[in-house]
This record gives structure tokens, C-alpha cells and sequence, in this order.
């Protein structure tokens, strides 16, 4: 059960990561004057902010992970019973 968490954990995560390189992109485009960039810029930043994307979506997944370890060692232990 705890692999299948992860995994969908890092799905979650690399889809936010490349939502936000798409964002950018489009921001890009808007920001760029159609004269100054040609097909061949506007592939290769594409791939560049989607490669962004990636990277992001691997950081929050190990920004959760320290998430989730932080919250496990700060857990109280449990009681111990009484004899």
C-alpha cells in the first residue's frame, strides 16, 4: 500500500510540475514579440520549460517526502502499557 501511495504521490507531482512549465511557457509567448522568435525557438523553449516542469514535479515530491518524514518522527510514540 505504501509503494502505491508513492507512486501516485510522484504522478501527482510530476503532473503540478508540468502544468507549471506549460504556464510559463504560455507566458513566454505572450511575453515574446512574434518577430523575435522563430518555430525552432519556440520548440526548443517548450522542451526547455517542460523539462522544468519535470524537474519541479521531482522537487515536490521530495519536498512531500521530507513532509511526510517530518510528520512521522514528530508523532507522539505510543504509551506504553501497564502491567
Amino acid at each position: 500500500m505504501r509503494t502505491f501511495v508513492l507512486i501516485v504521490l510522484f504522478l501527482l507531482s510530476e503532473a503540478i510540475g508540468i502544468v507549471f512549465g506549460e504556464l510559463f511557457f504560455h507566458l513566454y509567448l505572450k511575453a515574446i514579440p512574434p518577430m523575435a522568435h522563430s518555430d525552432f525557438n519556440a520548440g526548443a523553449s517548450r522542451l526547455m520549460h517542460d523539462l522544468y516542469g519535470a524537474g519541479l514535479g521531482v522537487v515536490i515530491f521530495l519536498w512531500a517526502l521530507v513532509g511526510m518524514g517530518t510528520g512521522s518522527l514528530l508523532r507522539r510514540p505510543p504509551k506504553p502499557q501497564a502491567k
